[in-house]
Protein backbone atom coordinates (compact mmCIF):
# COMPACT_ATOMS: atom_id res chain seq x y z
CA UNK A 1 0.00 0.00 0.00
CA UNK A 2 1.11 3.54 -1.19
CA UNK A 3 -0.10 6.17 1.97
CA UNK A 4 -0.46 8.25 -1.39
CA UNK A 5 -3.66 6.67 -2.06
CA UNK A 6 -4.55 8.18 1.65
CA UNK A 7 -8.47 8.80 1.77
CA UNK A 8 -9.04 6.25 -1.22
CA UNK A 9 -12.10 4.96 0.80
CA UNK A 10 -13.35 8.35 0.89
CA UNK A 11 -14.03 8.45 -2.82
CA UNK A 12 -14.98 11.74 -3.30
CA UNK A 13 -15.50 15.41 -1.60
CA UNK A 14 -11.99 16.29 -0.04
CA UNK A 15 -10.47 13.35 0.14
CA UNK A 16 -11.19 12.41 -3.36
CA UNK A 17 -9.55 15.75 -4.56
CA UNK A 18 -6.41 15.08 -2.51
CA UNK A 19 -6.21 12.01 -4.16
CA UNK A 20 -6.98 12.94 -7.68
CA UNK A 21 -4.29 16.02 -7.60
CA UNK A 22 -1.52 13.74 -5.87
CA UNK A 23 -2.02 11.22 -8.78
CA UNK A 24 -1.14 14.20 -11.29
CA UNK A 25 1.50 15.02 -9.64
CA UNK A 26 -0.04 18.43 -8.49
CA UNK A 27 -0.25 20.39 -5.53
CA UNK A 28 -3.64 18.87 -3.57
CA UNK A 29 -3.58 22.27 -1.43
CA UNK A 30 -5.78 25.22 -3.41
CA UNK A 31 -4.24 28.72 -2.62
CA UNK A 32 -0.58 27.86 -1.61
CA UNK A 33 0.94 28.65 -5.17
CA UNK A 34 3.69 27.10 -7.55
CA UNK A 35 5.01 24.67 -5.37
CA UNK A 36 4.17 21.13 -5.98
CA UNK A 37 5.03 19.79 -1.96
CA UNK A 38 4.79 15.89 -1.42
CA UNK A 39 5.15 16.21 2.48
CA UNK A 40 3.68 19.01 4.69
CA UNK A 41 3.96 18.66 8.36
CA UNK A 42 0.47 18.97 10.01
CA UNK A 43 0.31 19.35 13.85
CA UNK A 44 -2.92 18.16 15.87
CA UNK A 45 -3.87 21.65 18.24
CA UNK A 46 -5.79 20.26 21.16
CA UNK A 47 -6.31 21.89 24.76
CA UNK A 48 -6.18 25.03 26.52
CA UNK A 49 -3.50 27.61 25.08
CA UNK A 50 -0.51 26.50 23.27
CA UNK A 51 0.35 23.30 25.35
CA UNK A 52 0.13 21.16 21.12
CA UNK A 53 3.12 23.40 20.74
CA UNK A 54 6.65 22.65 22.58
CA UNK A 55 8.46 22.87 19.10
CA UNK A 56 7.16 25.80 17.24
CA UNK A 57 10.32 25.96 14.98
CA UNK A 58 10.08 22.07 14.45
CA UNK A 59 7.98 22.16 10.58
CA UNK A 60 11.03 24.18 9.55
CA UNK A 61 13.88 22.70 10.54
CA UNK A 62 12.47 19.05 9.23
CA UNK A 63 11.42 20.68 5.67
CA UNK A 64 15.12 21.79 5.70
CA UNK A 65 16.58 17.82 6.22
CA UNK A 66 14.45 16.89 3.52
CA UNK A 67 14.80 19.01 1.25
CA UNK A 68 18.45 18.80 1.44
CA UNK A 69 18.85 15.12 1.74
CA UNK A 70 15.94 13.43 -0.33
CA UNK A 71 14.24 14.49 -3.59
CA UNK A 72 11.15 14.80 -1.40
CA UNK A 73 9.72 17.76 -1.94
CA UNK A 74 8.49 19.62 1.54
CA UNK A 75 6.53 22.55 2.94
CA UNK A 76 8.77 24.60 5.33
CA UNK A 77 5.37 26.12 6.20
CA UNK A 78 3.55 24.29 9.47
CA UNK A 79 -0.39 23.03 8.82
CA UNK A 80 -2.19 23.68 12.30
CA UNK A 81 -5.13 21.37 12.31
CA UNK A 82 -7.55 20.56 15.30
CA UNK A 83 -9.51 17.15 14.77
CA UNK A 84 -12.30 19.28 13.85
CA UNK A 85 -10.85 21.05 11.17
CA UNK A 86 -12.18 20.26 7.54
CA UNK A 87 -9.21 20.36 6.14
CA UNK A 88 -8.26 17.03 8.26
CA UNK A 89 -9.02 14.56 5.09
CA UNK A 90 -6.15 15.90 3.41
CA UNK A 91 -3.59 15.46 5.43
CA UNK A 92 -1.86 12.05 5.71
CA UNK A 93 0.65 12.58 8.06
CA UNK A 94 -0.44 14.24 11.29
CA UNK A 95 1.98 15.19 13.98
CA UNK A 96 1.28 14.86 17.98
CA UNK A 97 3.88 16.27 20.77
CA UNK A 98 3.34 17.76 24.32
CA UNK A 99 4.91 17.66 27.89
CA UNK A 100 2.25 18.46 30.10
CA UNK A 101 -1.17 16.86 30.94
CA UNK A 102 -4.50 17.88 29.15
CA UNK A 103 -8.01 17.29 29.25
CA UNK A 104 -9.61 14.57 27.51
CA UNK A 105 -10.47 15.35 24.05
CA UNK A 106 -14.03 15.76 22.92
CA UNK A 107 -15.98 12.42 21.78
CA UNK A 108 -16.56 14.02 18.78
CA UNK A 109 -13.21 14.72 18.27
CA UNK A 110 -11.99 11.13 19.03
CA UNK A 111 -15.01 10.11 16.47
CA UNK A 112 -13.31 12.55 13.78
CA UNK A 113 -9.79 11.43 14.43
CA UNK A 114 -10.93 7.43 14.58
CA UNK A 115 -12.96 8.35 10.84
CA UNK A 116 -9.02 9.94 9.60
CA UNK A 117 -7.38 6.48 10.90
CA UNK A 118 -9.73 4.31 8.94
CA UNK A 119 -9.22 6.31 5.91
CA UNK A 120 -5.48 5.77 5.90
CA UNK A 121 -3.91 8.57 8.16
CA UNK A 122 -0.46 8.37 9.93
CA UNK A 123 0.35 9.71 12.97
CA UNK A 124 3.49 10.43 14.34
CA UNK A 125 3.48 11.07 18.31
CA UNK A 126 6.11 12.50 20.41
CA UNK A 127 6.63 13.03 23.83
CA UNK A 128 8.66 16.19 24.49
CA UNK A 129 9.28 16.06 27.89
CA UNK A 130 11.41 13.29 27.11
CA UNK A 131 10.29 11.39 30.45
CA UNK A 132 8.77 8.00 30.91
CA UNK A 133 5.47 8.33 32.49
CA UNK A 134 4.83 12.18 31.97
CA UNK A 135 1.92 13.79 32.42
CA UNK A 136 1.79 14.20 28.30
CA UNK A 137 2.57 10.19 28.23
CA UNK A 138 0.07 9.31 30.10
CA UNK A 139 -2.72 11.50 28.74
CA UNK A 140 -2.08 10.57 25.32
CA UNK A 141 -1.66 6.86 26.31
CA UNK A 142 -5.57 7.55 27.39
CA UNK A 143 -6.73 9.26 24.47
CA UNK A 144 -4.90 6.95 21.86
CA UNK A 145 -6.77 4.07 23.80
CA UNK A 146 -10.39 5.74 22.96
CA UNK A 147 -9.37 5.85 19.37
CA UNK A 148 -8.22 2.26 19.39
CA UNK A 149 -10.55 0.65 22.08
CA UNK A 150 -9.41 -2.57 20.98
CA UNK A 151 -5.31 -2.04 19.80
CA UNK A 152 -2.53 -1.85 22.58
CA UNK A 153 0.45 0.19 21.95
CA UNK A 154 3.29 -2.24 21.59
CA UNK A 155 7.08 -2.58 21.15
CA UNK A 156 7.81 -1.52 17.34
CA UNK A 157 10.89 -4.60 16.63
CA UNK A 158 13.80 -3.56 15.23
CA UNK A 159 13.45 -4.94 11.50
CA UNK A 160 10.23 -2.24 10.63
CA UNK A 161 9.97 -0.78 7.64
CA UNK A 162 11.16 2.85 9.51
CA UNK A 163 15.17 1.42 10.28
CA UNK A 164 15.56 1.19 6.87
CA UNK A 165 12.79 3.13 4.58
CA UNK A 166 15.70 5.44 4.07
CA UNK A 167 18.69 5.05 5.86
CA UNK A 168 19.57 1.09 7.60
CA UNK A 169 19.42 2.66 11.30
CA UNK A 170 19.88 0.08 14.55
CA UNK A 171 17.33 1.91 16.77
CA UNK A 172 15.27 4.68 18.11
CA UNK A 173 17.44 8.49 19.13
CA UNK A 174 16.13 11.95 20.30
CA UNK A 175 17.09 14.84 22.20
CA UNK A 176 16.59 12.42 24.95
CA UNK A 177 17.80 8.40 25.77
CA UNK A 178 14.52 7.75 28.06
CA UNK A 179 12.96 4.80 25.82
CA UNK A 180 15.24 2.48 24.01
CA UNK A 181 12.26 1.72 21.64
CA UNK A 182 9.28 3.30 20.12
CA UNK A 183 5.62 2.11 20.47
CA UNK A 184 3.15 1.88 17.63
CA UNK A 185 -0.17 0.64 16.44
CA UNK A 186 -0.59 -1.84 14.17
CA UNK A 187 -3.78 -2.25 11.87
CA UNK A 188 -2.93 -5.03 9.42
CA UNK A 189 0.15 -4.83 7.80
CA UNK A 190 0.55 -1.43 8.47
CA UNK A 191 1.68 0.88 11.48
CA UNK A 192 -1.00 3.51 11.77
CA UNK A 193 0.56 5.56 14.90
CA UNK A 194 4.42 5.91 16.27
CA UNK A 195 4.73 6.89 19.46
CA UNK A 196 8.71 8.17 20.60
CA UNK A 197 9.17 9.23 24.10
CA UNK A 198 12.31 10.98 23.68
CA UNK A 199 11.77 14.17 22.12
CA UNK A 200 12.40 13.46 18.66
CA UNK A 201 11.87 17.03 17.81
CA UNK A 202 14.11 18.49 20.36
CA UNK A 203 16.60 17.19 19.06
CA UNK A 204 16.27 18.66 15.31
CA UNK A 205 14.63 22.07 15.96
CA UNK A 206 16.18 24.75 14.69
CA UNK A 207 16.32 28.62 16.34
CA UNK A 208 15.96 31.32 13.80
CA UNK A 209 19.18 31.11 12.67
CA UNK A 210 21.24 27.98 11.93
CA UNK A 211 21.79 26.42 15.36
CA UNK A 212 20.07 24.35 17.14
CA UNK A 213 17.70 25.10 20.45
CA UNK A 214 18.30 21.94 22.34
CA UNK A 215 21.48 19.72 23.59
CA UNK A 216 21.60 16.26 22.63
CA UNK A 217 22.15 13.77 25.75
CA UNK A 218 23.68 11.66 26.41
CA UNK A 219 25.15 10.72 23.01
CA UNK A 220 25.36 14.72 21.85
CA UNK A 221 26.42 15.01 17.83
CA UNK A 222 26.13 11.47 17.23
CA UNK A 223 22.65 10.94 18.51
CA UNK A 224 21.07 14.06 16.90
CA UNK A 225 22.66 12.74 13.52
CA UNK A 226 20.85 9.66 14.63
CA UNK A 227 17.58 11.58 15.34
CA UNK A 228 17.91 13.14 11.77
CA UNK A 229 18.37 10.17 9.85
CA UNK A 230 15.31 8.23 11.84
CA UNK A 231 13.16 11.50 10.63
CA UNK A 232 13.74 10.94 7.25
CA UNK A 233 12.82 7.26 7.60
CA UNK A 234 9.51 7.71 9.56
CA UNK A 235 8.87 10.62 7.01
CA UNK A 236 9.55 8.09 3.92
CA UNK A 237 6.96 5.34 5.95
CA UNK A 238 4.55 7.83 6.55
CA UNK A 239 4.35 8.48 2.43
CA UNK A 240 5.46 4.87 1.02
CA UNK A 241 4.54 2.48 3.95
CA UNK A 242 5.82 -0.99 3.97
CA UNK A 243 7.21 -0.53 0.19
CA UNK A 244 10.71 -1.33 1.24
CA UNK A 245 9.38 -4.93 3.16
CA UNK A 246 8.90 -6.13 -0.31
CA UNK A 247 10.38 -9.69 -1.28
CA UNK A 248 12.69 -7.72 -4.00
CA UNK A 249 13.92 -5.18 -1.49
CA UNK A 250 15.11 -7.97 1.54
CA UNK A 251 18.17 -9.01 -0.12
CA UNK A 252 19.70 -5.88 -0.87
CA UNK A 253 18.90 -4.48 2.59
CA UNK A 254 19.99 -7.25 4.46
CA UNK A 255 23.59 -7.32 2.05
CA UNK A 256 23.69 -3.44 3.14
CA UNK A 257 23.41 -4.40 6.58
CA UNK A 258 26.42 -6.85 6.34
CA UNK A 259 28.93 -4.25 4.61
CA UNK A 260 27.80 -1.24 6.81
CA UNK A 261 30.94 0.05 8.85
CA UNK A 262 29.73 -0.86 12.25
Amino acid sequence: MNRRDFMKSFGAGLGGLALGRRALGQTPFPGRGPEKYDFFFAQLVYGQGLAWNPRPSVARSLAQILNHRTSIPASPERVELKPSSPELPLYPFLYWSGESEFDPLPESDITLLRAWFEAGGFLFADDALGMEDSGFDRCFRRELKRIFPDHELKQIPGDHTIFQSYYLLDGVSGRKASAAYFSGIDRGELTVVIYSQNDMAGAIEQGAGSAFRYSVEPGGERQRERATRLWVNIVLYALTANYKKDTIHTGFISERRKRRPR
